[in-house]
């Protein structure tokens, strides 16, 4: 079991970087933004990192979708919380993305600050 410091660390994990705007307000609200193209990479990240995180991914990546990035990142740890970043939030995409472990599903405007809230709850337990 891995012994975490007090951190705010964003993993992205997407097959493009993430936007401008997105880096700038994670920065704003003291979050450090990592990014990793695939799940591979994500899952390097995790495993190299001793800080708390939080992950941010689409739907679709390059080596699979974000069912299988929760898939790897649950058995690198349970307790990293998952975001996916869509505008798509259909009742179908909720209730699969519950049921599969993902702790929010958040459009690009409000994800600073929600992601804020996941590091700080996270914090507190």
């Amino acid at each position: 079991m891995k012994t975490y410091r007090r951190a705010r660390t964003v993993i992205f994990v997407s097959s493009r970087g993430p936007e401008a705007t997105v880096e700038q307000d994670m920065k704003a609200y003291g979050l450090a933004m990592q990014w990793a193209p695939n799940i591979a990479a994500a899952a390097d990240l995790l495993n190299s990192t001793c800080q708390k995180a939080v992950i941010v991914t689409e739907l679709a990546l390059a080596d699979g979708n974000w069912r299988d990035l929760v898939q790897r990142v649950r058995c690198i740890d349970t307790s990293i919380k998952i975001v996916l970043a869509t505008s798509s939030r259909t009742a179908e995409l909720w209730w699969d993305a519950l049921e599969c472990g993902i702790d929010d599903i958040l459009p690009g405007p409000h994800m600073a600050s929600r992601l804020r809230q996941l590091l700080e709850a996270q914090d507190a337990s």
